[in-house]
């Protein structure tokens, strides 16, 4: 066997076990989920429920097929909202994926509830449920949860 250099021998005692910590802490954090950003456990709940897209058999103004778009999604995607007034429903709200592509709307009562009483609030939402399909239209359902200011 080979005699070590002072110089390696120091090399070896400090990175060896730099080494083993690096890998052991590795192993521990692996499995570990990171953390939501979106998530709000400091703000309390308002108001947690499910709804239905509305809107879901119309094309979109791109010519995209919404039902398309909906077959695609899967239950636990996220969903943004966007203001989508029109001069008959100036409360209209529109619901898009995270790619941007419209899947429908809220109802026009909803969408007027959403604006009046939770207009700055936080919101969570995700795809609950995705219906149809075969010989008949996909259709959307969706889980909100509104919390507090």
């Amino acid at each position: 066997m080979k005699k070590l250099k002072p110089w390696q021998i120091v090399l070896l005692v400090i990175f060896y076990p730099v080494g083993i910590v690096y890998l052991i802490v590795w192993l521990c954090n692996r499995n570990k989920k990171p953390v939501s950003v979106s998530a709000t456990p400091s703000r309390a709940v308002v108001r947690d429920f499910n709804t239905k897209v509305v809107g879901v058999t119309f094309g979109n103004a791109d010519g995209s097929s919404r039902q398309e778009i909906i077959k695609a999604c899967k239950p636990g995607d996220d969903i943004i909202f966007k203001p989508v007034p029109t001069a008959e429903y100036p409360d209209a709200i529109g619901v898009f994926n995270k790619r941007g592509q419209q899947l429908g709307h809220l109802g026009a009562d909803l969408a007027a509830d959403l604006k009046t009483n939770y207009p700055n609030n936080h919101m969570s939402v995700t795809i609950n449920d995705i219906t149809g399909g075969g010989d008949k239209n996909y259709g959307c359902n969706l889980h909100i949860v509104i919390y507090s200011i």
